[in-house]
């Protein structure tokens, strides 16, 4: 597998001022794990472990970083007591890991958790034992009534001139909030979904801005019952200019349509409410049939889509958000995530969900 470039930290600033316009919908400890298993009587290539995090004792969430008027970071630091890995994830070349913080409105530092916040706290953990959790919230959308403006995210970010991150795996366990159901409207345009996980890319015209996105959202239908959808699409933040010459955000409804490259629709495996679960995503980059993204819940396949996974620009990725408060129902809407891991490959077999 091809090796992934290390960097250092910084260009706190820079990141600032590209996450302004719409920015979505570390180091490795002293050794790295791998893992190789036995399948069909076939040995499978090993996986090596990248990252982990539980954001046990020496991991730090820093204070608001108001950067912008609408928004700032809260930067992760330190090494995680339990895992012995550190904060920023320098092996997939991050120069910030933070939380990422976007409100409805202007805000201070002051008034910034009015809107959005977010904490390292002690929870009971997926195996009945407490765990430190990153608890992330949207808490006021500002009224902008079910199309929710507010979004709080666990971002990797990494600067796109370092080159692309050709496959990647991150498993972490997240909790729904209990009234999730009554939160999403599906009789509200942008009010039935909610985002897990996604990546995308940057470099467009030498901007942070890119051409292609992958994502698992929760969505609500019509019958009141939660599924999964899994989809490449080109909602990356891409500039372009209309037709006076200003500079535009795309998609846009008229001069940057949204393309959907491939949507898999799962509504077989149950969406868990109120309970930890482990949510699995891979991806190979690939402009042909080779490249693949696929996904997992609680040991079953959500998705497992197989054909290109690049965008017009063939772009790198810059952004991994984790996990994400992000949806489009009525606030509050939360995030709970632990037990985060980064592999450079299937660490259980290839599209072998792991056990839980």
């Amino acid at each position: 597998m091809e090796s992934i470039r290390r960097v250092g930290s910084g260009m706190f600033v820079v990141v600032a001022w590209c996450m302004l316009s719409g920015c979505s919908e570390g180091g490795g400890g002293s050794s790295a794990s791998s893992a190789s298993i036995q399948a069909a009587g076939q040995t499978v290539p090993t996986a090596n472990l990248l990252f982990k995090s539980n954001f046990g004792p020496g991991v730090t969430l820093g204070p608001p970083d108001l950067l912008y008027p609408t928004g700032g970071f809260q930067a992760l630091t330190g090494m995680d007591g339990e895992t012995g890995y550190s904060w920023p994830v320098a092996a997939v070349g991050s120069n910030l890991s933070a939380v990422q913080l976007i409100a409805p409105v202007p805000v201070t530092s002051s008034t910034v958790s009015n809107y959005v916040r977010s904490e390292i706290r002690s929870v009971v953990g997926p195996k009945g034992d407490p765990v430190s959790e990153l608890f992330m919230e949207t808490v006021d959308n500002g009224g902008v009534g079910n199309i929710t403006s507010a979004q709080v995210d666990l971002l990797i970010n990494r600067p796109w001139t370092i080159g692309d991150i050709p496959h990647l795996y991150i498993s972490f366990w997240f909790k729904l909030q209990p009234n999730l159901v009554a939160s999403l409207n599906p009789n509200v345009s942008s009010g039935n979904w909610l985002s897990m996980t996604e990546f995308k890319t940057g470099g467009h015209n030498n901007t942070w801005r890119g051409d292609y996105r992958s994502l698992v959202v929760i969505v609500k239908g019509t019958d009141g019952a939660l599924y999964w959808v899994t989809r490449g699409d080109n909602n990356a933040n891409r500039l372009a200019t209309d037709s006076s010459g200003s500079p535009v955000s795309c998609p846009h409804t008229v001069y940057c349509p949204l393309v959907t490259y491939w949507r898999e629709e799962n509504r077989t495996v149950p969406v868990p409410i109120d309970t930890w679960a482990k949510m699995e995503v891979y991806w190979h980059r690939s402009s042909g049939d080779e490249g693949r993204y696929w996904a997992a819940v609680n040991g079953q396949v959500i998705a497992d889509h197989h054909g290109p996974t690049m965008g017009e620009f063939g772009l790198p990725i810059n952004r991994i958000f984790v996990a994400l408060a992000y949806g489009g129902g009525h606030p509050p809407i939360e995030s709970h995530a632990t037990g985060i891991e980064i592999w450079d490959g299937f660490p259980c077999g290839d599209g072998v969900p792991c056990q839980q």
